[in-house]
């Protein structure tokens, strides 16, 4: 990302190209961390986040330009774990409220990016950001997909002995 550029600008200019093409060469041009950080929160089946489901009550500073909010989500995500590793030791509470505060200090369109992908709605906010497309850009980024194996109905058919 450019300096100074958030990462919910990012994902705009990303989702907003004409081609699965042209998206894939943005995001795997991107270095920052964050980018891989937060799609793989979105769409890995094996992330739990230890909060729940919907927006907390936080104050949404919308009149807010760009460029005047506390912090970004590149100077957040390392403590991103805190919010689905249970090894942390951090009470229930105490995280909600740290996740309220984390929101707080963001800009509101990044707090919104936040929210969608704890809630695995990212394509909600960015519809052509979809998981095929992170497997193709990021191919070790989440698991093989399995497909569920269908059942047969009726019985078993008798082998001749």
């Amino acid at each position: 990302m450019k300096r100074g550029l958030l990462l919910s600008e990012f994902f705009k200019i990303v989702n907003d190209q004409k081609t699965d093409e042209e998206r894939f060469n943005l995001l795997k041009s991107e270095p920052s961390p964050i980018v891989k950080a937060v799609l793989e929160l979105n769409f890995h089946p094996n992330i739990k986040w230890l909060l729940p489901e919907g927006s907390p009550p936080f104050k949404r500073e919308v009149e807010q330009p760009i460029g005047y909010q506390q912090t970004t989500l590149e100077k957040e995500y390392r403590r991103l774990y805190i919010f689905f590793d249970a090894k942390q030791g951090v009470p229930g509470m105490k995280r909600e409220s740290l996740f309220i505060d984390m929101l707080e200090g963001l800009h509101y369109t990044e707090a919104d990016l936040l929210l969608a992908a704890k809630d695995r709605k990212l394509g909600e906010l960015y519809p052509n950001i979809h998981e095929q497309l992170v497997r193709i850009v990021f191919p070790d980024l989440l698991p093989a997909k399995v497909e569920p194996v269908k059942k047969k109905r009726g019985r078993p058919k008798k082998e001749n002995v």
